[in-house]
């Protein structure tokens, strides 16, 4: 995954799809190989913005990189110099429209969803934004996709800070989960997860920065 190659390819007439806002990365669509990647880019942004995104790119390449072959995550094909990011393209819907058109799917979907999020879990890797529904998406076939990984946290599985703090890291991405199966599709709630989600709401509506 070398970082020379993957500016080979996004140097091919990569088409802006999306432009950031002043503190976020601009989205390109670029060719790689007989495929498309995404290109994530900070080198059109203002200095102190640039200099945060050296960090957002250097951690999401470690986070997709520790997640590596795992189904439902976007192949990291390598960093573009210091300030972007080259990714496998994920053809999907928001989860928000997905299940719009598919509700008869949203059972088998969420499962799925959070058998996801359990194994990125597993590898130490906490997404912690999964809040945004730009974050999740759900290919034609069902499978749902978790994108963005530039807020996520990594601790090594076993290690002090692990033990620590992976049980409030894995309930802010599993809260995520719930909320949006609480929105998208009540009527798949336990009567647990019923009682956790008027409960986390109701600490979410007390929380001062929410």
């Amino acid at each position: 995954m070398a970082t020379v190659e993957a500016t080979a390819e996004a140097r091919e007439a990569p088409t802006l799809v999306r432009r950031g806002g002043w503190s976020k990365a601009d989205i390109h669509i670029a060719p790689y190989g007989a495929t498309q990647a995404i290109h994530k880019d900070f080198s059109a942004k203002a200095w102190p913005v640039r200099l945060a995104g050296r960090v957002q790119v250097a951690s999401e390449v470690r986070s997709l990189q520790r997640l590596r072959g795992e189904s439902g995550i976007p192949a990291c094909h390598g960093p573009v110099g210091r300030l972007g990011l080259l990714m496998e393209h994920i053809d999907g819907e928001r989860i928000t429209r997905w299940c719009r058109l598919h509700p008869g799917g949203a059972a088998s979907m969420f499962e799925k969803l959070a058998g996801l999020v359990g194994r990125m879990h597993a590898r130490g890797v906490y997404h912690l934004d999964l809040r945004k529904r730009d974050n999740i998406l759900v290919t034609a076939a069902g499978q749902p996709c978790v994108i963005d990984f530039n807020a996520s946290i990594r601790l090594t599985p076993g290690s002090l800070a692990a033990r620590c703090l992976a049980p409030i890291l894995r309930r802010v991405d599993a809260g995520a989960v719930l909320k949006w199966k609480a929105r998208l599709a009540p009527g798949l709630l336990s009567e647990s997860e019923r009682r956790r989600y008027r409960r986390e709401s109701l600490l979410r509506r007390l929380w001062i920065f929410n």
